[in-house]
């Protein structure tokens, strides 16, 4: 009689155990099926503007308007005058716009590298941190907004989406190379480093 009341526990138990790994088995299968997304991870990037929170990582108006009250020249030594100043903060302004909108139309066609391009000849303060042709990922975008240009004032650098069709192989002697070396984002310019617009 004690062995078939032992036999029966044991059955009872083994029953409870089967039932729940049975029921562990399809919550876990319910999360493969439906991921969840993470805020670091490669679904995170399904697609959260950058215009969000790009304003925490540049400086805001009334800060460069600030900046640019106490300089009277910019890195190369030429004179700013009002106008100047004035310009200045424009092709911020538009330059951020114009970012902002190329990563944002990159997300509705699902791109997923971008790549530094410059107007005329390039900015010599960027060239000192990167080429034309260097290029980032949109996950490096995400968790690195402060690498959307402008990157400093006067700065005529550009972020375009990689279609995978650009000729870039005038940019390095060895094609396209990544910006970032790792998970640590490279060393970018100050933003107070202003160029006279007409500089470049």
């Amino acid at each position: 009689m004690a062995i078939a009341l032992i036999t029966i526990i044991l059955l009872i138990i083994l029953v409870m155990i089967a039932i729940k790994i049975g029921l562990n088995r399809e919550r876990i299968d319910e999360e493969t099926a439906h991921p969840v997304i993470h805020a670091s991870g490669i679904y995170s990037i399904v697609k959260k503007s950058p215009r969000e929170n790009i304003h925490d990582n540049k400086p805001s108006r009334e800060e460069i308007i600030q900046y640019l009250s106490g300089i009277n020249e910019d890195i190369n030594g030429s004179p700013l005058s009002d106008d100047d100043k004035r310009r200045i903060v424009e092709q911020w302004e538009g330059s951020m716009e114009e970012n902002i909108a190329s990563i944002d139309q990159g997300d509705s066609e699902g791109i997923e590298f971008y790549y530094y391009d410059f107007a005329s000849q390039g900015c010599p303060v960027c060239l000192k941190h990167f080429s034309r042709g260097t290029f980032v990922t949109r996950e490096n975008i995400f968790s690195s907004p402060a690498i959307i240009p402008p990157l400093h004032l006067g700065c005529t650098a550009h972020l375009r989406p990689h279609h995978g069709k650009e000729n870039l192989r005038d940019t390095t002697e060895i094609g396209m190379l990544p910006l970032f070396r790792g998970q640590v984002q490279p060393s970018m310019p100050d933003w107070r480093t202003t160029l006279k617009p007409d500089t470049v």
